[in-house]
């Protein structure tokens, strides 16, 4: 990859697929490090990839030692059961027990992968580790890793420390004495990448811890999947942070490298004279056409080829990848090989249809918009309800509990305190967000003052008997135990009206189907960060349509597009927590409107 060849080299990431492949269930998988290679290698034979994958279930390892509860499944990869964080507040960083890199968890588990691939293939993979701020996401939640960041960063700072001093360079630098052949120590980071994070964020407590394990560790280590590039309010600065964490390459994915286009990568590699990888996204290779896969392929590596050196790389291949379009992908890279290049010089990446900004897009039917607070207010309601309205644009919980409570004393009524200056600035910041000028952290913390304004006003609308506009019911899939795009879509819900309930996170397809029966909402709301948990997304959907739910279901995450959503069959699709409150609105009012055309087509 890095000397330049005469034939563009294919990686993957592809545990799950191997899983499904071999027929070992997942419980074995990914605790029996002989099956895991045997499976790996089989798969990789019987397909004929370029070379074996050896990326496990990365993000659990040094979690599940440091004492997280791991959680495993037949079909699907572990996960982390952060429900109960280890740390809360910054006196449980005391204590935290280093883990043994012998004896703790699944830590011995990977040794044993090394020995078994070295036995078996005769080769020694680079070992993966987890990224600091994904382990530090795990042990306190990601939701609090942020509100941390924002006012106590000394804490997230001295974790970051114990994360990289304590777990993660002892356990590297224990398999690199293990295994003196190995060249490099790869890390994985699920949630470090915009806009979860914003590219401060990302300097501040991502690359900074990083660059102090690479400082650490033995050998050159590198971390090279953070995402979020069509992101970026400045891409090159973001791709010099890429670089800081991986120096020999820059790495650009899908949807971010459909969306910019190859040819910014070309350049960027031309002039750096450095080797790009270009990743193609899983959704292709899951729900795309044959032609779709073999197009993005042909389109990638013809970049990798104008530049010299790179590869390509298939973005997670997962349980539920069809064989069949795996066998496409492999074929239409050998095509490409031998020549077979029907698609020569016709970009389709960074087109505006790449980019969403053609062709169909997703109905947006916005709630009315409350009367606006006056720039130039004139009578101390006006004044108060503007600095309620600030202080959730600024993020201050304290000042917007305490406002609200002063409005209320002072007999503004409620209900203009709730759309005049509540919901009035969590559409602001909905709008904002859309336009890329915040990202989620600000979005969360925002949604958060918001919350405490209307714990202070939820007593006396229920008093009232106001009604609410409807009952939502949110859950993150299967497999997946992340909370971050759940919750903040929960707490714009609640501002915007509506009664939710959270189910929380890893839930089985048939226990959300029958909380949905005992709760009876007028929405199901499905979330998933992983894009291993995505199967389990799309199983959810196919039992709520295999009994002849009722109930609409609409589903969102950092993996899932509007085609994944279509393709599975969901009733909606948000793309983000403010998206995500409008495909309700739109859901509650085709449901009124249904209902309320019965009569007239029952009597005709």
């Amino acid at each position: 990859m890095t000397s330049g060849t005469t034939e563009v080299p294919f990686i993957a990431q592809m545990h799950e697929f191997a899983m499904r492949e071999s027929g070992i269930p997942g419980d074995q998988f990914y605790t029996d490090a002989k099956k895991f290679v045997r499976g790996t290698l089989e798969v990789c034979e019987r397909f004929d990839f370029d070379s074996p994958s050896f990326v496990w279930d990365v993000y659990n390892v040094e979690a599940q030692a440091l004492g997280c509860s791991f959680v495993t499944f037949e079909d699907m990869a572990p996960a982390i059961e952060n429900v109960s964080p280890l740390v809360a507040c910054e006196a449980d960083i005391a204590t935290l027990k280093a883990p043994d890199p012998y004896s703790s968890g699944r830590m011995p588990m990977v040794f044993e992968i090394m020995h078994e691939m070295k036995a078996q293939a005769g080769m020694i993979p680079a070992p993966c580790f987890c990224a600091p701020f994904t382990l530090a996401s795990h042990v306190m939640t990601f939701e609090n890793l942020i509100v941390q960041i924002k006012q106590n960063p000394g804490f997230v700072h001295k974790l970051m420390n114990f994360l990289v001093d304590e777990v993660i360079a002892p356990y590297m630098n224990a398999l690199i004495k293990e295994f003196p052949d190995i060249v490099a120590v790869e890390g994985s980071d699920a949630v470090a990448s915009l806009p979860f994070i914003t590219q401060g964020m990302l300097e501040e407590f991502a690359l900074q811890p990083l660059e102090r394990l690479q400082k650490q560790v033995t050998r050159p280590a590198f971390c090279d999947n953070w995402w979020g590039d069509s992101y970026a309010p400045d891409l090159p600065e973001f791709w010099a942070q890429k670089r800081r964490a991986t120096p020999d390459y820059l790495k650009v994915q899908d949807p971010d490298l459909y969306k910019l286009g190859v040819q910014p990568v070309i350049d960027y590699g031309r002039e750096h004279n450095i080797p790009i990888v270009l990743g193609v996204d899983n959704n292709v290779f899951q729900n795309g056409t044959e032609k779709e896969i073999r197009m993005r392929i042909h389109e990638y590596m013809e970049a990798i080829e104008t530049v010299g050196k790179g590869a390509l790389y298939l973005c997670s291949l997962s349980a539920v990848t069809p064989a069949q379009n795996v066998r496409i992908a492999i074929e239409a890279c050998k095509n490409f090989r031998a020549g077979d290049r029907p698609w020569a010089g016709q970009p389709n990446a960074g087109t505006p249809e790449a980019r969403g900004e053609t062709g169909k897009k997703a109905t947006k039917t916005k709630a009315a918009k409350p009367v606006t607070v006056s720039d130039s207010p004139d009578t101390p309601e006006e004044l108060m309800l503007d600095d309620i309205f600030d202080a959730v644009m600024d993020a201050d919980d304290v000042d917007t509990e305490a406002l609200v409570k002063e409005a209320l004393e002072k007999d503004i009524n409620v209900h203009t305190i709730l759309n005049d200056a509540l919901i009035a600035a969590m559409d602001e910041i909905g709008d904002d967000f859309a336009d890329g000028t915040i990202f989620v952290p600000e979005m969360l913390m925002s949604a958060r003052a918001m919350k405490a304004g209307l714990e202070v006003v939820r007593p006396i609308l229920t008093e009232t008997g106001e009604p609410v506009k409807g009952t939502i019911m949110l859950a993150t899939v299967q497999g997946d135990v992340h909370d971050i795009g759940k919750n903040l879509v929960g707490m714009m819900l609640e501002g915007a009206g509506y009664e939710v309930i959270d189910l929380g996170v890893n839930k089985k397809p048939e226990e959300i189907l029958e909380r949905a029966n005992e709760i009876n909402p007028d929405v199901v709301g499905l979330s998933a960060l992983l894009t291993t948990s995505m199967p389990s997304m799309q199983k959810t959907v196919d039992l709520f349509k295999k009994v002849g739910s009722k109930f609409p279901v609409i589903v969102g995450g950092a993996p899932v597009t509007e085609e994944f959503a279509e393709v599975i069959k969901a009733d909606g699709y948000g793309e983000n927590a403010p998206l995500a409150v409008e495909a309700v609105h739109k859901l509650i009012a085709d449901k009124a409107n249904f209902n309320a055309a019965v009569p007239a087509r029952a009597s005709a």
